[in-house]
């Protein structure tokens, strides 16, 4: 009777087994299978030159990281690293001294060159990849860029009217952060506080390619950092750039850069938690481009890419946009 009973209850422990696996296996598959495809519609063009003129001086010049970002009358700004290729001496990626600024009420015409937002030519010679938004508490815009005082950080720059900015001096969690964490994008969350998403390594004591996520309601104070996707390609830095985080018909879609893999390589990673995204399991799809931008403008959605490396005959170094596009399964 006790074999009879003991079979049973294996029996019975195996059934439950294969059940829970056959469940967990159906919520993966469903989270891939419920998932629109974003893509590209149509050809992603130039939409203005990366030098501000063609008299400006004798240099070629590119664009690299960026971010869009409406004003309160209804114009689109662009702000970006936009620099003349360094000068014999200087490193490339060391040699940033200009933050780009252009507005335009178009989309993919008619850009209008402003002064450089930010000017570190007689400073640090180095401004990294700005993010902007608009921080309802103070009535202000925040933005979120990479400076190099003595190590790169990441600083709070704040402005009444997107043309003069005034650096803060507050640089987010000194201490904690690797010293190449970057590429900053941020969106409001639905626990009320403003999350910062960057690329970085180490956190948790955990050596990967990882996206944090680090939370602040004012941009003075933030919390610990968070790891939300973490790829295990590696043991000394980030391989990753440029995160931009999406929620589009109730899941959310993570699209990074690979660059140090294919340097215009975007990876979309799906889930149903905004809080964790599992790369191995739910990448959804990869785009061409570089430290892709994602936005709304006039009723149409918009991505774009940019950077300065591998220049062919036609490549124009600068800033390139198509509209977006989701696909339904």
């Amino acid at each position: 009777m006790k074999h009879i009973i003991a079979s049973f209850l294996m029996i019975s422990f195996l059934v439950g087994c294969q059940s829970e696996q056959k469940k967990n296996s159906k919520d993966e598959v469903s989270i891939i299978e419920r998932a629109d495809i974003p893509y590209l519609r149509g050809e992603s063009k130039k939409v203005f030159d990366a030098k501000p003129s063609i008299d400006f001086d004798e240099n070629k010049w590119f664009t690299n990281d960026h971010c869009f970002i409406e004003d309160k009358e209804g114009t689109l700004h662009w702000f970006g690293i936009n620099n003349p290729y360094p000068p014999k001496g200087k490193e490339l990626y060391r040699y940033h001294p200009y933050l780009g600024h252009c507005k335009s009420t178009e989309a993919t015409n008619n850009w209008k060159r402003l002064p450089m937002a930010i000017n570190e030519l007689k400073g640090t010679e180095y401004v990294g990849a700005p993010y902007i938004i608009w921080h309802e508490e103070s009535q202000r815009y925040a933005m979120v860029v990479e400076v190099w005082p003595d190590v790169r950080r990441l600083e709070i720059y704040w402005s009444k009217d997107l043309d003069n900015w005034e650096a803060s001096g507050t640089y987010i969690l000194p201490d904690q952060l690797w010293i190449g964490s970057r590429d900053p994008h941020i969106m409001k969350g639905d626990d009320g506080k403003y999350w910062i998403h960057v690329v970085s390594t180490g956190n948790k004591g955990v050596k990967q390619s990882q996206v944090l996520r680090i939370r602040t309601k004012d941009f003075i104070n933030f919390d610990d950092p968070e790891t939300i996707l973490g790829i295990n390609d590696n043991n000394f830095a980030t391989l990753m750039e440029s995160p931009f985080l999406v929620e589009h018909n109730d899941l959310w879609y993570l699209f990074f850069t690979y660059a140090h893999r294919r340097y215009a390589e975007t990876v979309v990673v799906v889930s149903d938690n905004p809080d964790h995204f599992d790369y191995d399991n739910h990448t959804l799809t990869t785009l061409f481009g570089h430290a892709a931008e994602i936005f709304s403008y006039k009723g149409k959605a918009y991505i774009t890419s940019c950077g300065p490396e591998d220049k062919h005959f036609a490549n124009h170094q600068s800033v390139s946009m198509a509209e977006l596009g989701w696909l339904k399964q």
